[in-house]
């Protein structure tokens, strides 16, 4: 057993040796609704967002040390309309440098909130963000080169709603809290009181740090809500730093209708979907053919391979579990059509880009997880194209406006891929065609094997002092150098 499959065993060990104090409830909790900040009928002042330390008990009865956002855990729920600026103050009071990030936008790079946007503690950055892309789910967390993972993990993350006309026309659930509901789905580890642990050590830097409790919106689950009869909308973001998950309802299959750029041309039923670190999708529910339902969710993806089957099999829970009232709620049918999306046309790219993530470049990981308290130091652990992720290094130059096909391939393991300031449609998931779900617009890929290849455009300038980023969403793989920066002008 060479020294990558040791520790992955090794790791897969803790895991179970550690699933005693897995605080998986026995019962169910209701299911926390996350503070919403409606700002689609006008904005009259600037929207603050301020960064600060607080406590939060997830459910075990014991407080953890926590980041939130204008709360005292994660975000809010950000409402917002296409043609709006937004006028952000963000206000950073952790007590170390951050950035905010505005994962999902479309949007020049100086606002773009990525390791260059740094806010140190006390101070206040005031982007205007314009919101010019169709309707869709974005969110906003932490990007600090070198604790991303960290901070992000302990809260710093919400999510950014983007609505159009024909979504707000469209007849869909649209009640937020009663047939509309956003999720978000962690995984965390608590220790022996209860409290909220994050502990890198070289297995963790290897693979992304996981934990062994499921939280939706901040609360362990499994979570429950009543709702009314009729369809219910969910719209899911997948908030782990490393962990991709398996989803499927506990009836009939998942019917999703947008991913992380927007709608599909037409809902999407599988019987599973398989959602990496970063990305959104859109899930309808017909409350009206069951009385009962509930979404289900695979820690190990689907599957899990062969250790996650050596060392506790697949470890699926319950996350929300949705309950039929005799309230009437959004009566209409099952859409049939969503949006009008062209296939991809390859043949109007000028320029094929190509990228290798790679896990090892020499330094010690053991190492390196002595020596730096709960982050990867200097970031040269990893690379892309044998380049650690340098602050001062520009690694690509990007013609505003031209479309280009980028390949990403990796030496090993599963990964996602995420690129700044656009988004994209794949042309192949690990050699083959992407899922049906996953073939409309997306800023979010995966490779494990063969190729991963995706059209793009950029049509915002993106300057030295303020690039943009392409990088591996296991976020401690990103801090450790699995980034690389680009311009566009």
């Amino acid at each position: 057993m060479d020294r990558r499959a040791f520790m992955k065993s090794a790791g897969a060990g803790m895991l179970v040796a550690g699933s005693g104090l897995a605080w998986a409830q026995s019962t169910t909790r209701a299911l926390p609704i996350l503070p919403l900040t409606d700002l689609i009928g006008g904005i009259e002042d600037r929207i603050s967002l301020a960064l600060m330390p607080s406590g939060h008990d997830f459910g075990t009865g014991a407080k953890s040390q926590t980041f939130g956002i204008n709360h005292d855990y994660l975000g809010p729920v950000l409402k917002v309309k296409q043609g709006q600026t937004l006028p952000f103050d963000v206000t950073n009071n952790i007590g170390d440098t951050s950035t905010i990030h505005w994962h999902g936008l479309h949007i020049p790079g100086d606002v773009d909130g990525g390791p260059h946007q740094e806010i140190e503690h006390g101070f206040k950055w005031t982007p205007d963000v314009p919101i010019v892309q169709r309707a869709s789910m974005n969110w906003f967390h932490s990007h600090m080169h070198g604790k991303t993972a960290q901070q992000t993990y302990k809260g710093l993350a919400g999510v950014l709603l983007v609505e159009d006309d024909a979504s707000l026309s469209a007849d869909l659930p649209k009640t937020y809290g009663v047939d509309d509901f956003t999720l978000i789905l962690q995984d965390k580890m608590f220790d022996a009181e209860g409290k909220m642990a994050y502990e890198l050590s070289a297995a963790v830097f290897e693979d992304g740090f996981e934990g062994d409790t499921l939280v939706v919106n901040g609360a362990i689950a499994p979570v429950a809500q009543t709702v009314p009869t009729g369809l219910v909308r969910l719209r899911i973001l997948n908030a782990c730093n490393a962990r991709f998950l398996g989803l499927s309802m506990e009836n009939g299959p998942i019917t999703v209708i947008a991913s992380d750029g927007g709608f599909l041309s037409s809902p999407v039923d599988a019987e599973s979907i398989l959602m990496s670190p970063g990305e959104r999708y859109e899930v309808l529910v017909d409350m009206k053919a069951f009385e009962a339902n509930a979404l289900n969710v695979n820690l190990n993806g689907n599957g899990g391979g062969f250790f996650a089957n050596l060392f506790g099999g697949n470890q699926t829970t319950t996350a929300l579990s949705l309950t039929r009232s005799a309230t009437k709620g959004f009566d209409g049918a099952m859409p049939t059509q969503l949006a009008n999306l062209e296939p991809p046309r390859p043949d109007e790219a000028s320029v094929t880009r190509s990228f290798q993530l790679e896990m090892d470049i020499g330094a010690d990981l053991a190492a390196l997880a002595l020596a730096w308290d709960n982050f990867c130091g200097d970031a040269g652990a990893m690379a892309i194209n044998g380049q650690p992720m340098k602050m001062d290094r520009i690694d690509e130059e990007v013609r505003k406006g031209d479309t280009e096909i980028w390949r990403i391939s990796v030496d090993d393991q599963l990964h996602p891929f995420h690129v700044h300031g656009c988004s994209f449609r794949i042309l192949s998931q690990n050699g083959r065609p992407p899922p049906a779900y996953a073939a409309g617009w997306k800023d979010m890929v995966h490779v494990a094997e063969g190729w991963s290849e995706v059209l793009l455009r950029f049509d915002y300038d993106a300057p030295k002092d303020a690039p943009y980023m392409y990088h591996c969403h296991i976020l401690e793989h990103e801090d450790c150098g699995m980034m690389g920066q680009f311009t566009v002008s």
